[in-house]
């Protein structure tokens, strides 16, 4: 009788142990899994205006470089900075946690965040640039070696997942995740975590997207190559504030 009821202890012991575990793993996995990861993500090089491999080594420090992933119409920044970009954990628009992975290339310095501000959805395209990346302090909030988005002010580290410095926004713009090949020192990018704003982004723009890229088109997935320029190349004014 008393080795059974002993046993019967021990094993409401170790389900509750079991349990522990269980919720704690969960809890864990959410803190650094992004509340949106995109799914089918595809995998595309990045390539000069002339169609050849963008190399990692030749991309500029202080690079302030435009390309559009995860969908034809959607624009990126590629950014150089000076320093190794460690792996930082930021919160997502609804406060979850999650951790950026930090710069890639030969010395973990290059990043890449969708140009579409977390604020107002403040944007890049041909005619006008809003948000860019600057060596030197900008003249609106005093940063330097940010990402700054002019019309409103919202500063972000590209350094440290693009997490909010100043300004109105409140939480990173989302991260495009790349990936360096050491053998041909190639660049891909191959998929998106953080904040998911693709939606928003369509139907504010959605007349002048289906304009310059197609009716269908614009909310379409890059596939093979995609073009990576300056974007004082890509862009007719690219606002420096």
């Amino acid at each position: 009788m008393g080795n059974e009821t002993d046993r019967r202890g021990f094993m409401k012991i170790c389900g509750k142990t079991a349990l522990t575990v269980a919720v704690a793993g969960a809890a864990a996995r959410a803190a650094t899994a992004p509340a949106f990861a995109l799914e089918n993500a595809p995998r595309v090089r990045l390539v000069t205006a002339d169609g050849k491999p963008l190399k990692a080594s030749a991309l500029p420090m202080h690079a302030n470089w435009i390309f559009h992933y995860p969908y034809h119409s959607t624009p990126a920044l590629l950014i150089r900075v000076e320093d190794p970009a460690r792996p930082t954990e930021v919160e997502d628009k609804d406060g979850k946690s999650y951790t950026w992975p930090g710069g890639t290339g030969p010395d973990k310095s290059i990043v890449a965040f969708a140009a579409i501000c977390a604020h107002a959805l403040s944007t890049d395209n041909r005619e006008t640039s809003f948000i860019n990346y600057r060596k030197v302090r900008n003249q609106m909030t005093g940063h330097g070696r940010v990402i700054t988005c002019c019309a409103h002010a919202s500063v972000y580290d590209p350094a440290a997942g693009a997490r909010v410095l100043a300004g109105p926004a409140k939480f990173p713009l989302a991260a495009v995740l790349l990936e360096h090949d050491p053998k041909t020192d190639e660049l891909f990018a191959t998929g998106l975590m953080g904040s998911e704003l693709y939606g928003e982004f369509f139907k504010a723009y959605r007349r002048d997207l289906r304009k310059e890229f197609g009716r269908r088109k614009y909310k379409t997935f890059v596939k093979g190559d995609t073009i990576a320029m300056p974007i004082s190349d890509y862009s007719e004014d690219a606002i420096e504030c």
